[in-house]
């Protein structure tokens, strides 16, 4: 959807990401927007190179006779896409419906913005925006089509970043063609802040084999959690933000203490890589429980309210009668032993390392919640950790569950953490580039947030990686937005670096 305001500046930027922004590239089914790049490149005459990861890269000439070896910039093409429920404008963020809102930011909702055609923060108040990471898309870009380039580029746009990594997973540098040593990445959320290192990550999905039995003349209802503010599992988790599966389960146990509860449903999380803001469970119930029910309840709500007011939104919790496909849930010890391996997990934050301080060693996200009649319970959990003692340590926790309720577990690859060079020349240039322009030193830093840096390092053995980025906000949620004037400011210091290194 195009915007109804006028273009900010860099205005080559911003047209290449309201191009993107239209161009549906959801994790998985990003097909559209590479070849939405290849397409760009082809008009402009650059080579393109694909591999059968369907990763791209754009290899950029210099306009000058250098002899340096290309600079790799690099962005991931997909996005999260999260769409508000009920919206009556027709936004789907996978489709590529992505109304945009341009004003202020809104103190007491960051999630929307107040309107203002000269604001400096764009946003969709609907769905997830996509400047992460279509920003730098639009950043690489923006850099290929300068009219003096003093170094070539080669321009490395990658798949399924935000649900995998299985892009920088099954690169073929040969195959794209990359020579270059230095790597710029252009997915860091902070324009001040330059990344050197970043955490390792897997999926841990655990499969529970629930017990099911006939419901009797028991009544269902609908239990929704909702009003949470979610986020980014890696980049948020160190802000204690309630998880709205772990808190479901939590009441759902408080419940349990008063009435016979039966599960019948669950369905709570939509990523892995996002801290669930909304979950919810169908139980079975006595009628003339539902009193008790709404007793305990309101009991526990109000001290989750207390317990989060100054982290969280309020929390908003619905009880409403439902009537399921199948008139069948789960036992009471299957029900039981369910809810307790969802309070046993370990969620949020594990372990903080102690050499950095504010960095968290170590992470579990309970994202995704499946119970559906007659199936197995499904749990899938984002571990994260910057080490791989931290991350086997909190997989190891999770297997314990696993074995003391018989559940079956399957632990994925993962991706690497990205070990900080700190004697790098890029990172160097990077700092006295930055001070020059701004007077003052950038924040470098490593972050609890999975990156493609480790991999892509992986895959190219010697590589040397930074991280820069525009100011990012609520990403892989409603409300997603980007200062403008953060672009500017990061889109001139790209380029700067970029004239600083064809120097050194």
């Amino acid at each position: 959807m195009k915007p109804n305001f006028a273009t900010p500046e860099p205005i080559t930027v911003w047209n290449h990401f309201f191009d993107l922004v239209a161009t549906p590239r959801p994790s998985k089914n990003e097909g559209a927007a590479v070849d939405f790049v290849e397409a760009w490149a082809t008009t402009l005459g650059f080579r393109s190179c694909r591999d059968k990861a369907n990763n791209i890269v754009v290899h950029v000439p210099a306009t000058t006779g250098s002899n340096m070896s290309p600079i790799i910039l690099q962005s991931h093409v997909d996005i999260v896409s999260v769409t508000k429920e009920g919206n009556t404008v027709g936004a789907d963020a996978s489709n590529g419906k992505i109304p945009l809102a341009r004003g202020d930011f809104d103190p007491s909702n960051e999630k929307t913005l107040i309107p203002n055609p000269n604001g400096d923060w764009i946003n969709s108040p609907y769905t997830t925006l996509g400047a992460d990471n279509g920003m730098g898309v639009a950043m690489m870009m923006a850099a290929a089509e300068r009219s003096h380039r003093p170094i070539a580029l080669e321009l490395l746009f990658t798949t399924d970043e935000e649900q995998g990594m299985t892009g920088a997973i099954g690169m073929e540098p040969d195959k794209l063609g990359l020579s270059g040593k230095y790597l710029v990445n252009i997915d860091t959320e902070d324009d001040d802040e330059i990344t050197i290192g970043a955490a390792g990550g897997r999926d841990v999905d655990l499969s529970f084999p629930a017990t099911w039995e006939s419901a009797g003349d028991a009544s269902f209802y609908t239990i929704r959690l909702d009003g949470l503010k979610g986020g980014h599992s890696g980049v948020e988790i160190n802000q204690g933000r309630g998880n709205a599966n772990r808190l479901l389960a939590r009441i759902l146990q408080r419940v349990s203490d008063s009435v016979a509860l039966r599960l019948a449903e669950w369905k709570g999380g939509s990523r892995r890589n996002a801290i669930p803001d909304k979950s919810t469970a169908v139980i079975a119930i006595q009628k003339t429980d539902l009193p008790k029910v709404q007793s305990a309840c309101d009991g526990i709500l109000a001290e989750l309210n207390r317990l989060y007011a100054n982290r969280d939104n309020s929390l908003h919790l619905e009880i409403a009668a439902t009537q399921p496909a199948q008139n069948v849930a789960l036992t009471l010890s299957s029900s039981s032993t369910f809810v307790q391996i969802l309070q046993a997990i370990p969620t949020g934050i594990c372990e903080m390392t102690p050499e950095i301080s504010g960095l968290v060693e170590a992470s579990c996200n309970m994202a995704i919640i499946e119970l559906l009649s007659g199936q197995a319970g499904k749990v899938t959990c984002s571990v994260r950790g910057t080490t791989p003692e931290a991350l086997n340590d909190v997989t190891a926790s999770i297997l314990a569950v696993t074995q003391l309720t018989s559940s079956s577990v399957k632990i994925a690859d993962g991706y690497p953490g990205w070990k900080p060079h700190l004697d790098s020349p890029l990172l160097k240039a990077a700092i006295n580039t930055y001070t020059e322009m701004f007077g003052e030193s950038p924040k470098v830093h490593a972050i609890h947030a999975g990156l493609e840096c480790g991999l892509l390092i992986e895959r190219m053995p010697g590589l040397h990686a930074i991280s820069i980025g525009p100011t990012i906000k609520g990403n892989h949620a409603v409300g997603e937005r980007v200062s403008i004037s953060s672009v500017a400011k990061s889109y001139d210091y790209l380029v700067k670096v970029l004239d600083a290194l064809s120097s050194t």
